[in-house]
């Protein structure tokens, strides 16, 4: 029931992890009123097992779930790591259904030996005897066994996969992965190379991290910690820390924690393992870069109350101190405390339909940046207009090139516009450069097809589209096409002249922007620079950008 290097439950140690859990003020999961006896013990140790059983088997269909949604929408469904906590969790479904087929057996042998009454009162009463001498004769091995199978099942780590699942889907948009690590260089010795200077000893000095979420499409790590109040007290206490103060450089006070036993030759070990964890993630991000800026760093530990203990906030203020935004208590997510299963709960039949509702703001958002108007570059322009686009039954041939016939197996996979291009365009302004349009024309006109011809017409609102509203031309496109187009797709494409605007605004890019043009060509100077100067996003098929 552990995952070695990976999942720890609280820290993310190296070590094999350890799931937290304490007294009902810290959120424990289960009842500790067993009334002591054998017969009794068995059935609280079935209900623990059956709910748990019940509850990952919950967590893998919404894990599923969330791979078909992918699976519908995205062109590459693989761009989303889940298979780390999915497989995590099915492997601890397999050991909960083992441990539950253990308590099922002792239980079987709790009530056995009890035979047949066949209506006689006697024979009755005689196996009620029976049966309490069995239970009270039960051997010591044997309530060992099944207190070590009911301690397994309470060390579960299902609460902490459930809390890393459940604070995903209520507080992260645009997942990237469950279960990232991100490396950095370490600090270690340096060595003289041949020319003199020193250089790092190669991979040696590596380090990582563990990241639980990465959202925010790359721009956010989150790490998740059920590591109780009461645990992390201990853990201060044991290592010795102490709040102390300082006084910064503007003469403010912040707190700071310090270890008064060690000294200069102090490691890891003497440090409290969630502020060593906040360190190695500033660390880790500080090396990354996602869309330009350092990755957002998020602790999130639902059984700390902020404000309940001194010490603790003193410990949650040094971790702020690394640029980490904390968050803490059970309002993070709803907790999924134990009750007891009942026959009427219908807990696996959860409606797909609502849980896809629920999950929908993990998807990818590739186009959260996107500019409110589109510059569409000659290659996209050709691609909205083409057949192979449009049509689902092109077949195969000999006869076409090897980059066409992938094409065509491409679309049939996961077709473009539906997968790719609407999502990008509908709702936003579109244009393209004089150039792109007259290159896209010629193309079309000396190898299109009649239809594909008919499509230019419709997207540039050629005659006799040249006073059609966009309903019209999107009904008109539509019926061109074996694809949904969608309703708010905005037609025409606009055909604007950048060269005026280039030549007004060109002395207003940065250097770089030179000899990016001397290495494009006429028409992708014209598409680009033109989405440069005016601060509009360009869109493109062409893989040299």
């Amino acid at each position: 029931m552990r995952d070695e290097n990976q999942n720890d439950p609280s820290l993310n140690k190296n070590t094999t992890p350890k799931a937290h859990f304490s007294g009902s003020k810290e959120g424990s999961l289960f009842s500790n009123d067993l009334d002591g006896t054998q017969y009794s013990l068995c059935a609280t140790g079935h209900d623990i097992a059956q709910a748990l059983v019940t509850r990952c088997r919950t967590l893998l269909s919404e894990l599923d779930s969330f791979k078909d949604l992918l699976a519908q929408t995205q062109r590459n469904p693989q761009i989303v790591e889940v298979r780390s906590l999915r497989s995590n969790v099915v492997s601890e479904l397999k050991t909960l259904e083992k441990l539950q087929g253990q308590l099922n057996e002792a239980r079987a042998q709790c009530h056995g030996g009890a035979g047949e009454t066949n209506g006689n009162p006697n024979v009755q009463q005689a196996n009620e005897s029976n049966e309490k001498t069995v239970v009270a004769d039960t051997t010591a091995e044997k309530t060992d066994a099944e207190s070590r199978t009911i301690h397994a099942l309470k060390s579960s780590n299902l609460p902490f996969y459930e809390a890393v699942w459940t604070i995903a889907k209520r507080s992260c948009t645009g997942l990237v992965a469950f279960g990232k690590r991100f490396y950095w260089d370490g600090e270690g010795e340096r060595t003289s190379g041949k020319d003199g200077k020193h250089k790092k000893a190669k991979d040696k000095n590596k380090r990582s991290v563990f990241v639980d979420i990465v959202a925010d499409d790359g721009e956010e790590w989150v790490k998740v910690s059920t590591i109780s109040e009461t645990r992390l007290l201990f853990e201060m206490a044991k290592k010795g820390w102490e709040a102390d103060s300082d006084v910064n450089s503007d003469g403010e006070e912040r707190t700071v924690l310090q270890n008064h036993d060690c000294g200069d030759d102090s490691d890891d070990d003497d440090e409290i393992e969630l502020l060593k964890l906040a360190g190695d993630m500033r660390k880790a991000a500080n090396v990354v870069r996602v869309h330009y800026r350092r990755p957002r760093l998020r602790f999130v530990l639902p059984k700390v109350e902020e404000g309940s203990n001194p010490e603790i906030d003193d410990l949650l203020k040094s971790i702020r101190g690394y640029g980490v935004v904390v968050n803490c208590g059970e309002d993070v997510f709803t907790s999924q405390s134990y009750t007891k299963p009942r026959s009427d709960n219908p807990v696996v039949q959860d409606s797909v339909v609502s849980v896809q509702d629920e999950i929908r703001n993990l998807l990818p958002n590739r186009f959260k940046r996107f500019t409110s108007t589109l510059n569409v570059d000659c290659t996209l322009l050709l691609a909205i207009v083409s057949d192979l686009s449009h049509c689902k039954n092109i077949a195969t041939s000999p006869q076409h090139h090897k980059a066409i016939n992938r094409q065509i197996e491409i679309e049939r996979e996961r077709p473009l516009l539906s997968a790719e291009l609407w999502p990008a365009m509908e709702s936003r302004q579109l244009l393209c450069t004089g150039d792109a349009a007259r290159r896209m024309r010629e193309i079309v006109e000396t190898i299109g097809t009649e239809t594909e011809r008919k499509r230019i017409t419709i997207l540039m609102g050629d005659p006799p589209f040249t006073v059609a509203d966009s309903a019209s031309l999107v009904t008109e496109l539509q019926n061109l096409s074996d694809y949904q187009v969608p309703p708010r797709l905005r037609l025409p494409i606009r055909v604007v002249g950048a060269s005026a605007a280039i030549k007004l605004e060109k002395s207003k890019l940065p250097p770089i922007a030179h000899k990016v043009e001397e290495i494009l060509s006429d028409i992708n100077a014209s598409v680009f620079l033109y989405g440069w100067v005016t601060d509009i996003m360009t869109i493109t098929r062409t893989m040299k950008i």
